[in-house]
């Protein structure tokens, strides 16, 4: 083989190599977006909405929703009201009283410095009837004009089915 064959095959090889090692770590998420609050304050009528593809209405999906928050949020819980719009029309309200702090008051989620990662499940195994356009709306309902601590509020949508 000559010189320039080896270096040819080396390329080859390193670019199935990068193919193969990109599969393996891909995900089942299908959709993530995140609304950052520049002031870290949500305010109260300040309402996010999420618009998800839905191709695929074979498979479940699993929705979660995530929070960024920094030590001091003064509070041990998130009041939220989602509406979810399914791309057949169907409306569904659901208030959830997210918890922030546990029992003892120490921050919830995972920890970078000074900053807080939560994870919720919204809904585990949804099945979507029709596909296009389902829209997640999430209202703050904290007492409060605006919700200090607040860095950003996301939503990430993974294929379901996982145990």
């Amino acid at each position: 083989m000559s010189g320039k064959s080896k270096i040819k095959m080396k390329k080859v090889l390193l670019l199935i190599s990068v193919f193969v090692l990109l599969n393996a770590c891909k995900s089942d998420r299908v959709y993530e977006k995140y609304e950052k609050f520049p002031d870290q304050s949500w305010n109260r009528f300040d309402n996010l909405e999420f618009e998800i593809p839905v191709g695929n209405i074979n498979s479940t999906y699993d929705i979660y929703i995530t929070i960024r928050h920094i030590t001091q949020y003064p509070y041990k819980n998130l009041l939220i009201t989602t509406i979810l719009t399914t791309p057949s029309g169907e409306v569904r309200f659901m208030d959830y009283d997210l918890e922030i702090r546990d029992k003892e008051g120490k921050p919830l989620g995972e920890n970078m410095e000074n900053r807080w990662d939560i994870k919720i499940p919204l809904r585990k195994s949804f099945k979507f009837r029709k596909a296009g356009t389902f829209t997640i709306e999430i209202e703050n309902r904290m007492s409060k004009m605006e919700t200090p601590g607040i860095m950003e509020i996301g939503v990430i949508v993974e294929k379901g089915g996982k145990k």
